[in-house]
């Protein structure tokens, strides 16, 4: 009744799982490892942002080394670097926001005072064929 071919993946199939090792494993981590995990992403994330050369610029504007802003990420507590960590993941990427009403202004100054003045290009074209009869 059963074809060659499924008896032969079914033994293959029986096979590999007696002799390939199984490769999951899994293990209960307590709070305080995952609480230490979140706070060592967040404030890796926050290092990558204040060494950044574009951040590093402005800090110097501000009258702060890119030194010192580090020593200050490094001494801040973990519900603080969380905080500000959550308050970076949510700025807009990109500056769309900021360049989006410049790019809405420049349209319409375009099209309510720059569009009406430019000359038309169809004045002096004669009639097709069509509309002479």
């Amino acid at each position: 009744m059963k074809s060659t071919f499924t008896r032969v993946v079914c033994r293959i199939l029986a096979a590999s799982m007696i002799v390939l090792p199984l490769q999951a494993q899994a293990g209960v981590i307590g709070t305080e490892q995952a609480v230490a995990a979140d706070a060592q992403g967040a404030r890796a994330a926050v290092a990558v942002i204040v060494g950044r050369s574009e951040v590093a610029d402005q800090l110097q504007v501000l009258g702060i080394s890119p030194q010192e802003a580090r020593e200050r990420v490094a001494a801040l507590s973990d519900a603080e670097v969380a905080s500000l960590a959550g308050r970076i993941d949510a700025l807009p990427a990109g500056g769309i926001p900021g360049i989006l009403p410049v790019l809405v202004v420049l349209l319409l100054v375009y099209h309510f005072f720059i569009a009406p003045t430019a000359p038309a290009k169809d004045a002096g074209k004669a009639k097709p064929e069509s509309e002479k009869k």
